[in-house]
């Protein structure tokens, strides 16, 4: 994308951008819906647990693919209500559904890390100037939020979208629209850092953004499937050389 006009701010992705999972991610999920049965055992319904997280992944897993090809996010409570009526459970208590999935997220928020080098790159965009927001793709919001505030990122950003709350998903150019109107700035003032090339690049560039690719996580299927067509306006390896590479562009 050709545009001359300054950057005025910057958005971010969060997972893989702004901070990392470190473990063994298949693992770690299918544990997590272990501890989402157990919590569910708890409140008093009957299933076996490694029956209920086979369960709970396959389907899981229908709505991860689904959500690529529309860009809706839904509610992961309805998936996670289809998984108790295959056990005859059809109008589950909202607090207990609530609550079961507050654990499996949780479990798997202390995976989540915060980049080295994230904290020093915000406040050196802070002090030289830019306006800073993010959007994530996030199934629930509770998750996404605690998230930034484990990490202590939130004062950093004066805008923060979240797909569950928006319920689209990146690269929907309306939720990067929706960013650009709580900023007040036109599209060509802004650029996009993140890892995904569909979500984060092409979805900024298609909204009129300029669009910065971080790869040191970036090697996955989903982006070497279209990494011949999609052309970020940067690439850098680290957060730590975005002020030097916003001051190029």
């Amino acid at each position: 994308m050709s545009t001359n006009a300054p950057i005025r701010a910057v958005l971010f992705d969060l997972g893989y951008t702004l901070i990392n999972f470190e473990g063994d991610f298949s693992r770690v999920m299918r544990e997590s819906y272990l501890v989402l049965a157990a919590s569910l055992q708890e409140a008093g319904y009957s299933f076996d647990a490694g029956e209920f997280a086979d369960r709970f992944n396959d389907i899981i897993t229908e709505y991860y693919r689904s959500r690529e090809e529309d860009l809706t996010e839904r509610p992961i409570e309805q998936y996670l209500s289809r998984v108790l009526a295959s056990y005859e459970v059809y109008d589950p208590l909202r607090n207990v559904i609530q609550g079961s999935l507050e654990r499996m997220y949780r479990f798997t928020e202390e995976y989540w890390q915060l980049e080295e080098d994230a904290i020093s790159t915000l406040d050196q965009l802070k002090a030289d100037g830019y306006r800073l927001g993010m959007i994530t793709n996030a199934a629930n919001a509770d998750n996404a939020n605690r998230l930034i505030d484990n990490c202590g990122l939130r004062p950093y950003f004066e805008v923060i979208l979240i797909s569950a709350v928006e319920k689209i998903r990146k690269p929907d150019t309306r939720i990067y629209s929706r960013a650009i109107s709580r900023f007040e700035l036109p599209p060509s003032r802004f650029v996009m850092v993140g890892d995904t090339l569909t979500a984060d690049i092409l979805g900024a560039q298609n909204a009129g953004m300029r669009a910065i690719w971080i790869n040191r996580r970036a090697d996955r299927e989903e982006n070497h499937n279209v990494a011949d067509r999609i052309v970020p306006d940067a690439v850098i390896e680290t957060l730590a050389l975005l002020p030097s590479t916003l001051s190029s562009l």
